[in-house]
């Protein structure tokens, strides 16, 4: 796809940045299985590639594997992250991360003053990055997921 752009901070082999198409839909339900208990179905995810209010990244290898994506929605000035997820063979290179900084940087850009997610208490992995980026835990929301486990809210303050 000729839109793409290269992340230059990830080390080979190369990865490039795109929005998600409707073609995509397919891969990504298939990633979401993989990465996650209580996986979005592909309508989910058409119809949120569909909807306005909306900022979404996916990260494909050379050869068009998916490696990571990103799904947000605008909440007044909160972007609020509906799904980060690396792929397991494309986990601990930085992905998710950066992915969490490009998504920072389109709320400032775009004027938003905080950016909010839940997260699985269980998911010490990713509650150790979003503090490490600056997000503050700031609520829980029981019973939560399908299996009955608590989120945890987090959120950061892009602008003052």
């Amino acid at each position: 796809m000729s839109r793409d752009e290269p992340i230059s901070t990830i080390a080979a082999p190369r990865l490039c940045l795109h929005a998600p198409q409707p073609g995509d839909v397919r891969l990504l339900a298939e990633a979401e299985s993989l990465c996650f208990p209580d996986p979005w179905p592909a309508q989910y995810f058409i119809s949120e590639i569909l909807a306005g209010g909306r900022f979404q990244r996916v990260v494909t290898d050379a050869s068009g594997r998916l490696a990571a994506y990103l799904f947000t929605a605008w909440q007044y000035l909160d972007l609020h992250v509906l799904k980060v997820a690396t792929l397991p063979g494309f986990r601990r290179k930085g992905l998710a991360r950066r992915l969490m900084v490009i998504a920072e940087s389109h709320c400032t850009e775009s004027g938003g003053e905080t950016i909010t997610l839940e997260v699985r208490p269980s998911n010490e992995g990713a509650i150790a990055l979003y503090e490490v980026l600056g997000y503050l835990r700031t609520g829980r929301r029981l019973h939560y997921y399908a299996n009955g486990e608590d989120a945890l809210v987090m959120t950061k303050q892009i602008s003052t």
